[in-house]
C-alpha cells in the first residue's frame, strides 16, 4: 500500500472552521494551535460509562484523521459531489490508505519527521460534522452521521512528537 499524506489543518479555538497549514506540529499534546490539543480532557458521553462527565482523563482524541477515498463515499452517501480535507475538522488527510477508519486500535502511523500517531479507533459521526458540511456543501447536518458510519475516519494520540507535512508518506504498522 502506498498512502501519503494530502492536506494538514488546525481547528484554532477561536475560529469558526479549520485552517490549511503547510507543516502540523504535533508535540505531546497533540496538533499545536488545535481546540483539541492537550494531554488531558474532560470526559464526555463517549466515556460515560467510566466516568462521570467533566471528569479529567488522559486526551485520547488529539487527533483526527480521515482518508479522502472514505470522503468521497460520504458525499456520494449524502448526494455532494465531494467533502474537501479540512471539512470536518480533520487535522490530517490522507490518500491510499483503504478502509482507514477499520484499522485496529493501536495501530501505529509513522511519518518521515520521526512523528508517530497511535490510533485510539473510529472517530464517530456527529452532527457537528453534519454542520460543517452543511456549510460548505448544503446537505442537512442531522444526514451525516448516518451517510458517515464506519467512514468518519479515526482519532489517536501522539506517540512522538514530529512534523507532519503534504506529501509525505505514511507507514502503517499493525499492533504488536
Amino acid at each position: 500500500m502506498s498512502a501519503r499524506v494530502v492536506a494538514t489543518h488546525v481547528w484554532p479555538k477561536d475560529a469558526t472552521d479549520p485552517i490549511s497549514v503547510d507543516v502540523l506540529e504535533l508535540d505531546w499534546g497533540g496538533p499545536v494551535d488545535d481546540r483539541h490539543h492537550g494531554e488531558l480532557m474532560a470526559s464526555d458521553t463517549r466515556q460515560s460509562r467510566a466516568f462521570a462527565k467533566g471528569t479529567t482523563i488522559r486526551n485520547h482524541r488529539q487527533v483526527s484523521i480521515v482518508d479522502t477515498g472514505e470522503l468521497a463515499q460520504i458525499a456520494d452517501a449524502l448526494g455532494i459531489p465531494r467533502i474537501d480535507p479540512g471539512t470536518i475538522a480533520d487535522n490530517i488527510c490522507t490518500e491510499g490508505i483503504d478502509e482507514l477508519t477499520s484499522l485496529p486500535r493501536m495501530t501505529r502511523m509513522v511519518f518521515p519527521s520521526g512523528a508517530v500517531i497511535m490510533l485510539g479507533g473510529p472517530n464517530a459521526p456527529c452532527t457537528i460534522a453534519g454542520a460543517m458540511v452543511e456549510r460548505s456543501y448544503g446537505s442537512r447536518p442531522e444526514a451525516f452521521p448516518k451517510a458517515a458510519i464506519g467512514l468518519r475516519g479515526v482519532t489517536g494520540w501522539i506517540e512522538h512528537p514530529g512534523t507532519v507535512r503534504p506529501g509525505d508518506a505514511v507507514t502503517l504498522l499493525p499492533p504488536d
